[in-house]
C-alpha cells in the first residue's frame, strides 16, 4: 500500500512560521519528507502576508527553516480548470472560496493526496480528504 501523500494549508503553515507548534513540528517529522508537499500558492499567500508587515524574521525562518522540510509542488494548467469546476460547484451550493483554496483542493484531488488544514473550510468539498493534524494524535 502506498504511503499518503500530504498538502498543506496556509493556516496550518502559518502556524509553524507564527508559533513554531512542537505538536505539529513532531506530527511532519514522523512523515517521510518525500510524502510532504508545500503547494506553491501557500507559498505565496505565507510571503506577501509576512512581506505586508514586515516580519523579516518571520519570512527568514520560513524560508530557511519551515519551508526547507516539505517539497515545493507547482501548479498546473490543468489544476486551473479543476479549480473553475470546483468554483462552480461551490457556488451552486451557495459558497464562496478564494482561488488558493480551490487551487489547493484542485492539486489535492490531481495527486490523490490528503489536505492538512485546521480549519473546517473544505468541509464543503467532501471531494477533498482533509485531516487537522495539530488537532489529531
Amino acid at each position: 500500500m502506498n504511503k499518503p501523500i500530504y498538502l498543506f494549508d496556509t493556516n496550518v503553515i502559518s502556524a509553524l512560521v507564527r508559533t513554531r507548534d512542537a505538536r505539529l513540528a513532531q506530527r511532519i517529522a514522523s512523515v517521510q519528507p518525500q510524502h510532504l508537499l508545500l503547494p506553491e500558492p501557500v507559498i505565496h499567500e505565507i510571503e506577501r502576508g509576512l512581506l505586508y508587515r514586515g516580519a523579516s524574521r518571520q519570512i527568514d525562518h520560513f524560508r530557511e527553516i519551515v519551508a526547507p522540510q516539505f517539497y515545493t509542488i507547482p501548479v498546473q494548467f490543468a489544476d486551473w480548470r479543476a479549480a473553475a469546476a470546483l468554483w462552480a460547484y461551490t457556488k451552486k451550493q451557495g459558497h464562496q472560496f478564494s482561488d488558493v483554496d480551490l487551487l489547493l483542493g484542485a492539486m489535492t484531488i490531481r495527486l490523490d493526496g490528503i489536505l492538512i488544514t485546521n480549519d473546517r473550510d473544505f468541509d464543503h468539498l467532501p471531494m477533498v480528504p482533509t485531516e487537522n493534524w495539530p488537532h489529531q494524535p
